[in-house]
């Protein structure tokens, strides 16, 4: 330990290549923390990232003639007679799906006559 450098700058051993690798080691813990970071920050997804956010109730004032559905998100044509308990034929009849290829993204509802988005 007291012998000189084997890198030839004259200082003794323990005092150029010897010395404790104490600080190396805090360095590395230092950076292997930064690292993991930044992985983090760019990797994680929160739970709102994940799952759409569906509102239960419209942020505006209902349109003319349509009502919210808190199961679609979205507003529907308000049926032309109050709701009663029997069912009407002309509201219960299934629309057709219009030619061509659905819109990217949407599936027809046969039940509400328009496309709603895919789940």
């Amino acid at each position: 330990r007291n012998d000189a450098c084997h890198c030839g700058s004259g200082k003794k051993f323990k005092a150029c290549h010897g010395r404790s690798s104490k600080k190396s080691y805090q360095l590395w813990a230092l950076v292997g923390v930064l690292v993991l970071a930044v992985l983090w920050f760019f990797f994680y997804e929160s739970e709102s990232a994940v799952t759409p956010n569906r509102l239960s109730s419209p942020l505006e004032p209902a349109p003319p003639g349509k009502v919210w559905s808190v199961e679609h998100n979205h507003w529907h044509d308000a049926p032309s007679s109050p709701t009663s308990t029997t069912s009407s034929p002309v509201l219960n009849e299934l629309q057709p799906q219009p030619q061509g290829a659905a819109p990217p993204g949407k599936v027809w509802s046969p039940e509400h006559g328009h496309w709603h988005d895919k789940q």
